[in-house]
This record gives C-alpha cells, structure tokens and sequence, in this order.
C-alpha cells in the first residue's frame, strides 16, 4: 500500500473512531512514510531513521536518526544541514498526516543550534503541531541527543 493509500484511509475514519483505531491509523500511516523510498534516493531517505513513537490525539511523532560518518562536517560531528534535514523531514511527515496531502512545503524554519551531535549517536526529533489551519501547520520541533538527552537543536 503506497502512502497516498493511506492519506485516503484516515479520510475515511469517521469522528466515531476510536482514540485506538485514531492512534493505529497514524502509528501506521507514520512507519509508511518513514520507510518510503524513492529511485533515486533523496537526502531525507539516504538518513537512516527509524520511527520512534506518536500520537494521534496530541498531533506528535518522533522519529530516531542514526548519525553516519558520511553526516560529518569539518570538525567531525553531524553537519548543521543534516541536522536542520532532520528536523525539517520529521515535520514534513508530522504535516503529510495530518493535512493529509503531499504536498507539504516548508514555509519557514528557524533553528537554534545548542548542541553539536557526534558520528555514531542517535538523534531523537520530536514534532508537535502547535496550530492545524486549512492552508498552514505551524509546528515546533526538538532534536535530542539519545544518551544523554541533551537537547542539541
């Protein structure tokens, strides 16, 4: 089932669904789009992360980013732009969800660097929504350094 498929069934869940069923619908919906892969690979997919946890009913996810040497910059720790490519394709599939569409452009971003993140850690992005409108998501994001929960971005 390609992700489009399951954009259509959480259409199709009624406002008489259950938190459960709510909840299943996205948690799957989530793992598909984080497993989506395209020919040729596009720099969110050639990052290797895994889905982590979400909620539907507070409109978050998490996703975990293994950092790889090829992610380094100059000084050896993950390059800023990957790191802002985290964060921006978390949100994106937080957005792709919940809006449910493709289409998904990022209209604006600030990061605010805190942290440096070194090869071999994993990264722990968590997005929430803050404002769901007809046209816009605005939505707020953390980046988590896994071993000593640290914030880094």
């Amino acid at each position: 089932m390609d992700y489009l498929e399951i954009l259509e069934k959480k259409k199709n869940l009624t406002e008489n669904a259950s938190e459960q069923e709510r909840q299943k619908a996205m948690e799957y919906g989530i793992r598909m789009a984080v497993e989506e892969r395209n020919d040729p690979p596009r720099i969110h997919e050639m990052m290797k992360k895994s889905f982590v946890a979400c909620s539907e009913k507070e409109r978050w996810i998490t996703l975990s980013y293994e950092v790889e040497e090829w992610e380094q910059n100059p000084i050896g720790t993950m390059h800023g732009g990957l790191i802002a490519t985290a964060i921006d394709s978390t949100c994106g599939i937080l957005v792709r969800y919940l809006s449910g569409t493709l289409r998904t452009p990022t209209v604006s971003m600030t990061i605010n660097y805190l942290a440096t993140v070194p090869v071999g850690e994993r990264l722990l992005v968590t997005a929430r929504a803050v404002k769901v409108g007809r046209s816009l998501v605005n939505l707020c994001a953390e980046a988590v350094l896994e071993s000593s929960k640290k914030t880094a971005a």
